[in-house]
């Protein structure tokens, strides 16, 4: 967000912005979201199959409550961002 807010500003005050994206750069959040899909809701991680993920705002805030609570989900979290 902070990148992408400097980007604009940037680009607005007329600079020529290169925007890349990091690919290391995901973050222990995107971690927490994937295991707690992995699960709950297995199917959504699956190419075959469609799923309504619906509100990911209350994916993520019950994944960082387990993170928060379950030392077991917190290492898998950490260790599945390093898989992405």
């Amino acid at each position: 967000i902070i990148g992408d807010t400097l980007s604009n500003v940037l680009s607005f005050s007329g600079h020529d912005v290169v925007r890349l994206n990091h690919i290391g750069d995901w973050g222990t959040q995107f971690g927490m979201l994937v295991e707690h899909l992995r699960d709950e809701y297995p199917a959504a991680l699956k190419k075959d199959e469609e799923v309504d993920l619906g509100d990911l705002v209350t994916l993520y805030k019950a994944a960082k409550q387990r993170f928060d609570k379950e030392e077991d989900f917190k290492v898998r979290s950490r260790e599945g961002v390093v898989k992405l």
